[in-house]
């Protein structure tokens, strides 16, 4: 009797740290908050010759996302404090991002100076990281849109080079983030309202059961 109620304690232990870990995931404010980062970056490309003022405007998305989670996420999740294999799992995640950017930023590096553009696009190499970096923060947080994801922001950093190459009728490649972040913005408000119906503030003096 014991033991199952220590087996079911340990269950209902994990849920509540999945819970709250994918609780900003559940709440769109990583859509939105990407989205304003995207808007943020097509305006520092379109309007180039004052992209040092604008790039100011980058805390709009910090400050976005820090609020959502502490005045949002938080209050109807919860917050717990993670067992050791989430941790590892966290650290590993930070390791894996660090080492793409890492290889994106030599190989930026090394692609300016033309001597691997011979063989290979250096453009194909990082919407390659960006799509794999994409497909890690999908494992190991849990975040399963974000392999959809993955695709559209590979495709979105394509499409921006493609447009700023070979610029047709738009010629400004910041347009192509201008419209994803619309999409992601747009998606973002969806989960959100989902969300506030879903897990309403608990009462004060309350128990608030998930």
């Amino acid at each position: 009797m014991i033991k199952n109620q220590k087996m079911e304690q340990k269950i209902n232990l994990k849920k509540l740290e999945k819970n709250a870990a994918s609780g900003i995931f559940q709440s769109g404010i990583v859509e939105i908050g990407i989205g304003l980062i995207f808007i943020v970056s097509s305006l520092a490309m379109i309007f180039d010759d004052i992209r040092y003022y604008l790039d100011i405007l980058y805390i709009i998305p910090v400050v976005f996302i820090i609020c959502g989670v502490k005045y949002i996420a938080n209050p109807r999740m919860g917050i717990v404090k993670f067992a050791r294999r989430r941790v590892r799992k966290n650290r590993l995640l930070w390791i894996t991002i660090t080492t793409f950017l890492v290889i994106m930023v030599t190989i930026t590096i090394v692609g300016n100076t033309n001597t691997i553009t011979e063989f290979i696009n250096p453009r194909w190499i990082v919407s390659g990281i960006i799509f794999f970096i994409c497909i890690a923060v999908a494992y190991f947080m849990n975040f399963d849109r974000m392999y959809i994801y993955a695709f559209l922001f590979a495709g979105v950093f394509n499409l921006s080079e493609e447009i700023r190459e070979n610029p047709g009728i738009i010629s400004e490649g910041g347009y192509a983030y201008l419209f994803s972040s619309m999409v992601l913005i747009l998606i973002g408000c969806v989960y959100l309202i989902r969300f506030l119906k879903k897990y309403p503030l608990p009462e004060k003096g309350g128990s608030y059961d998930k």
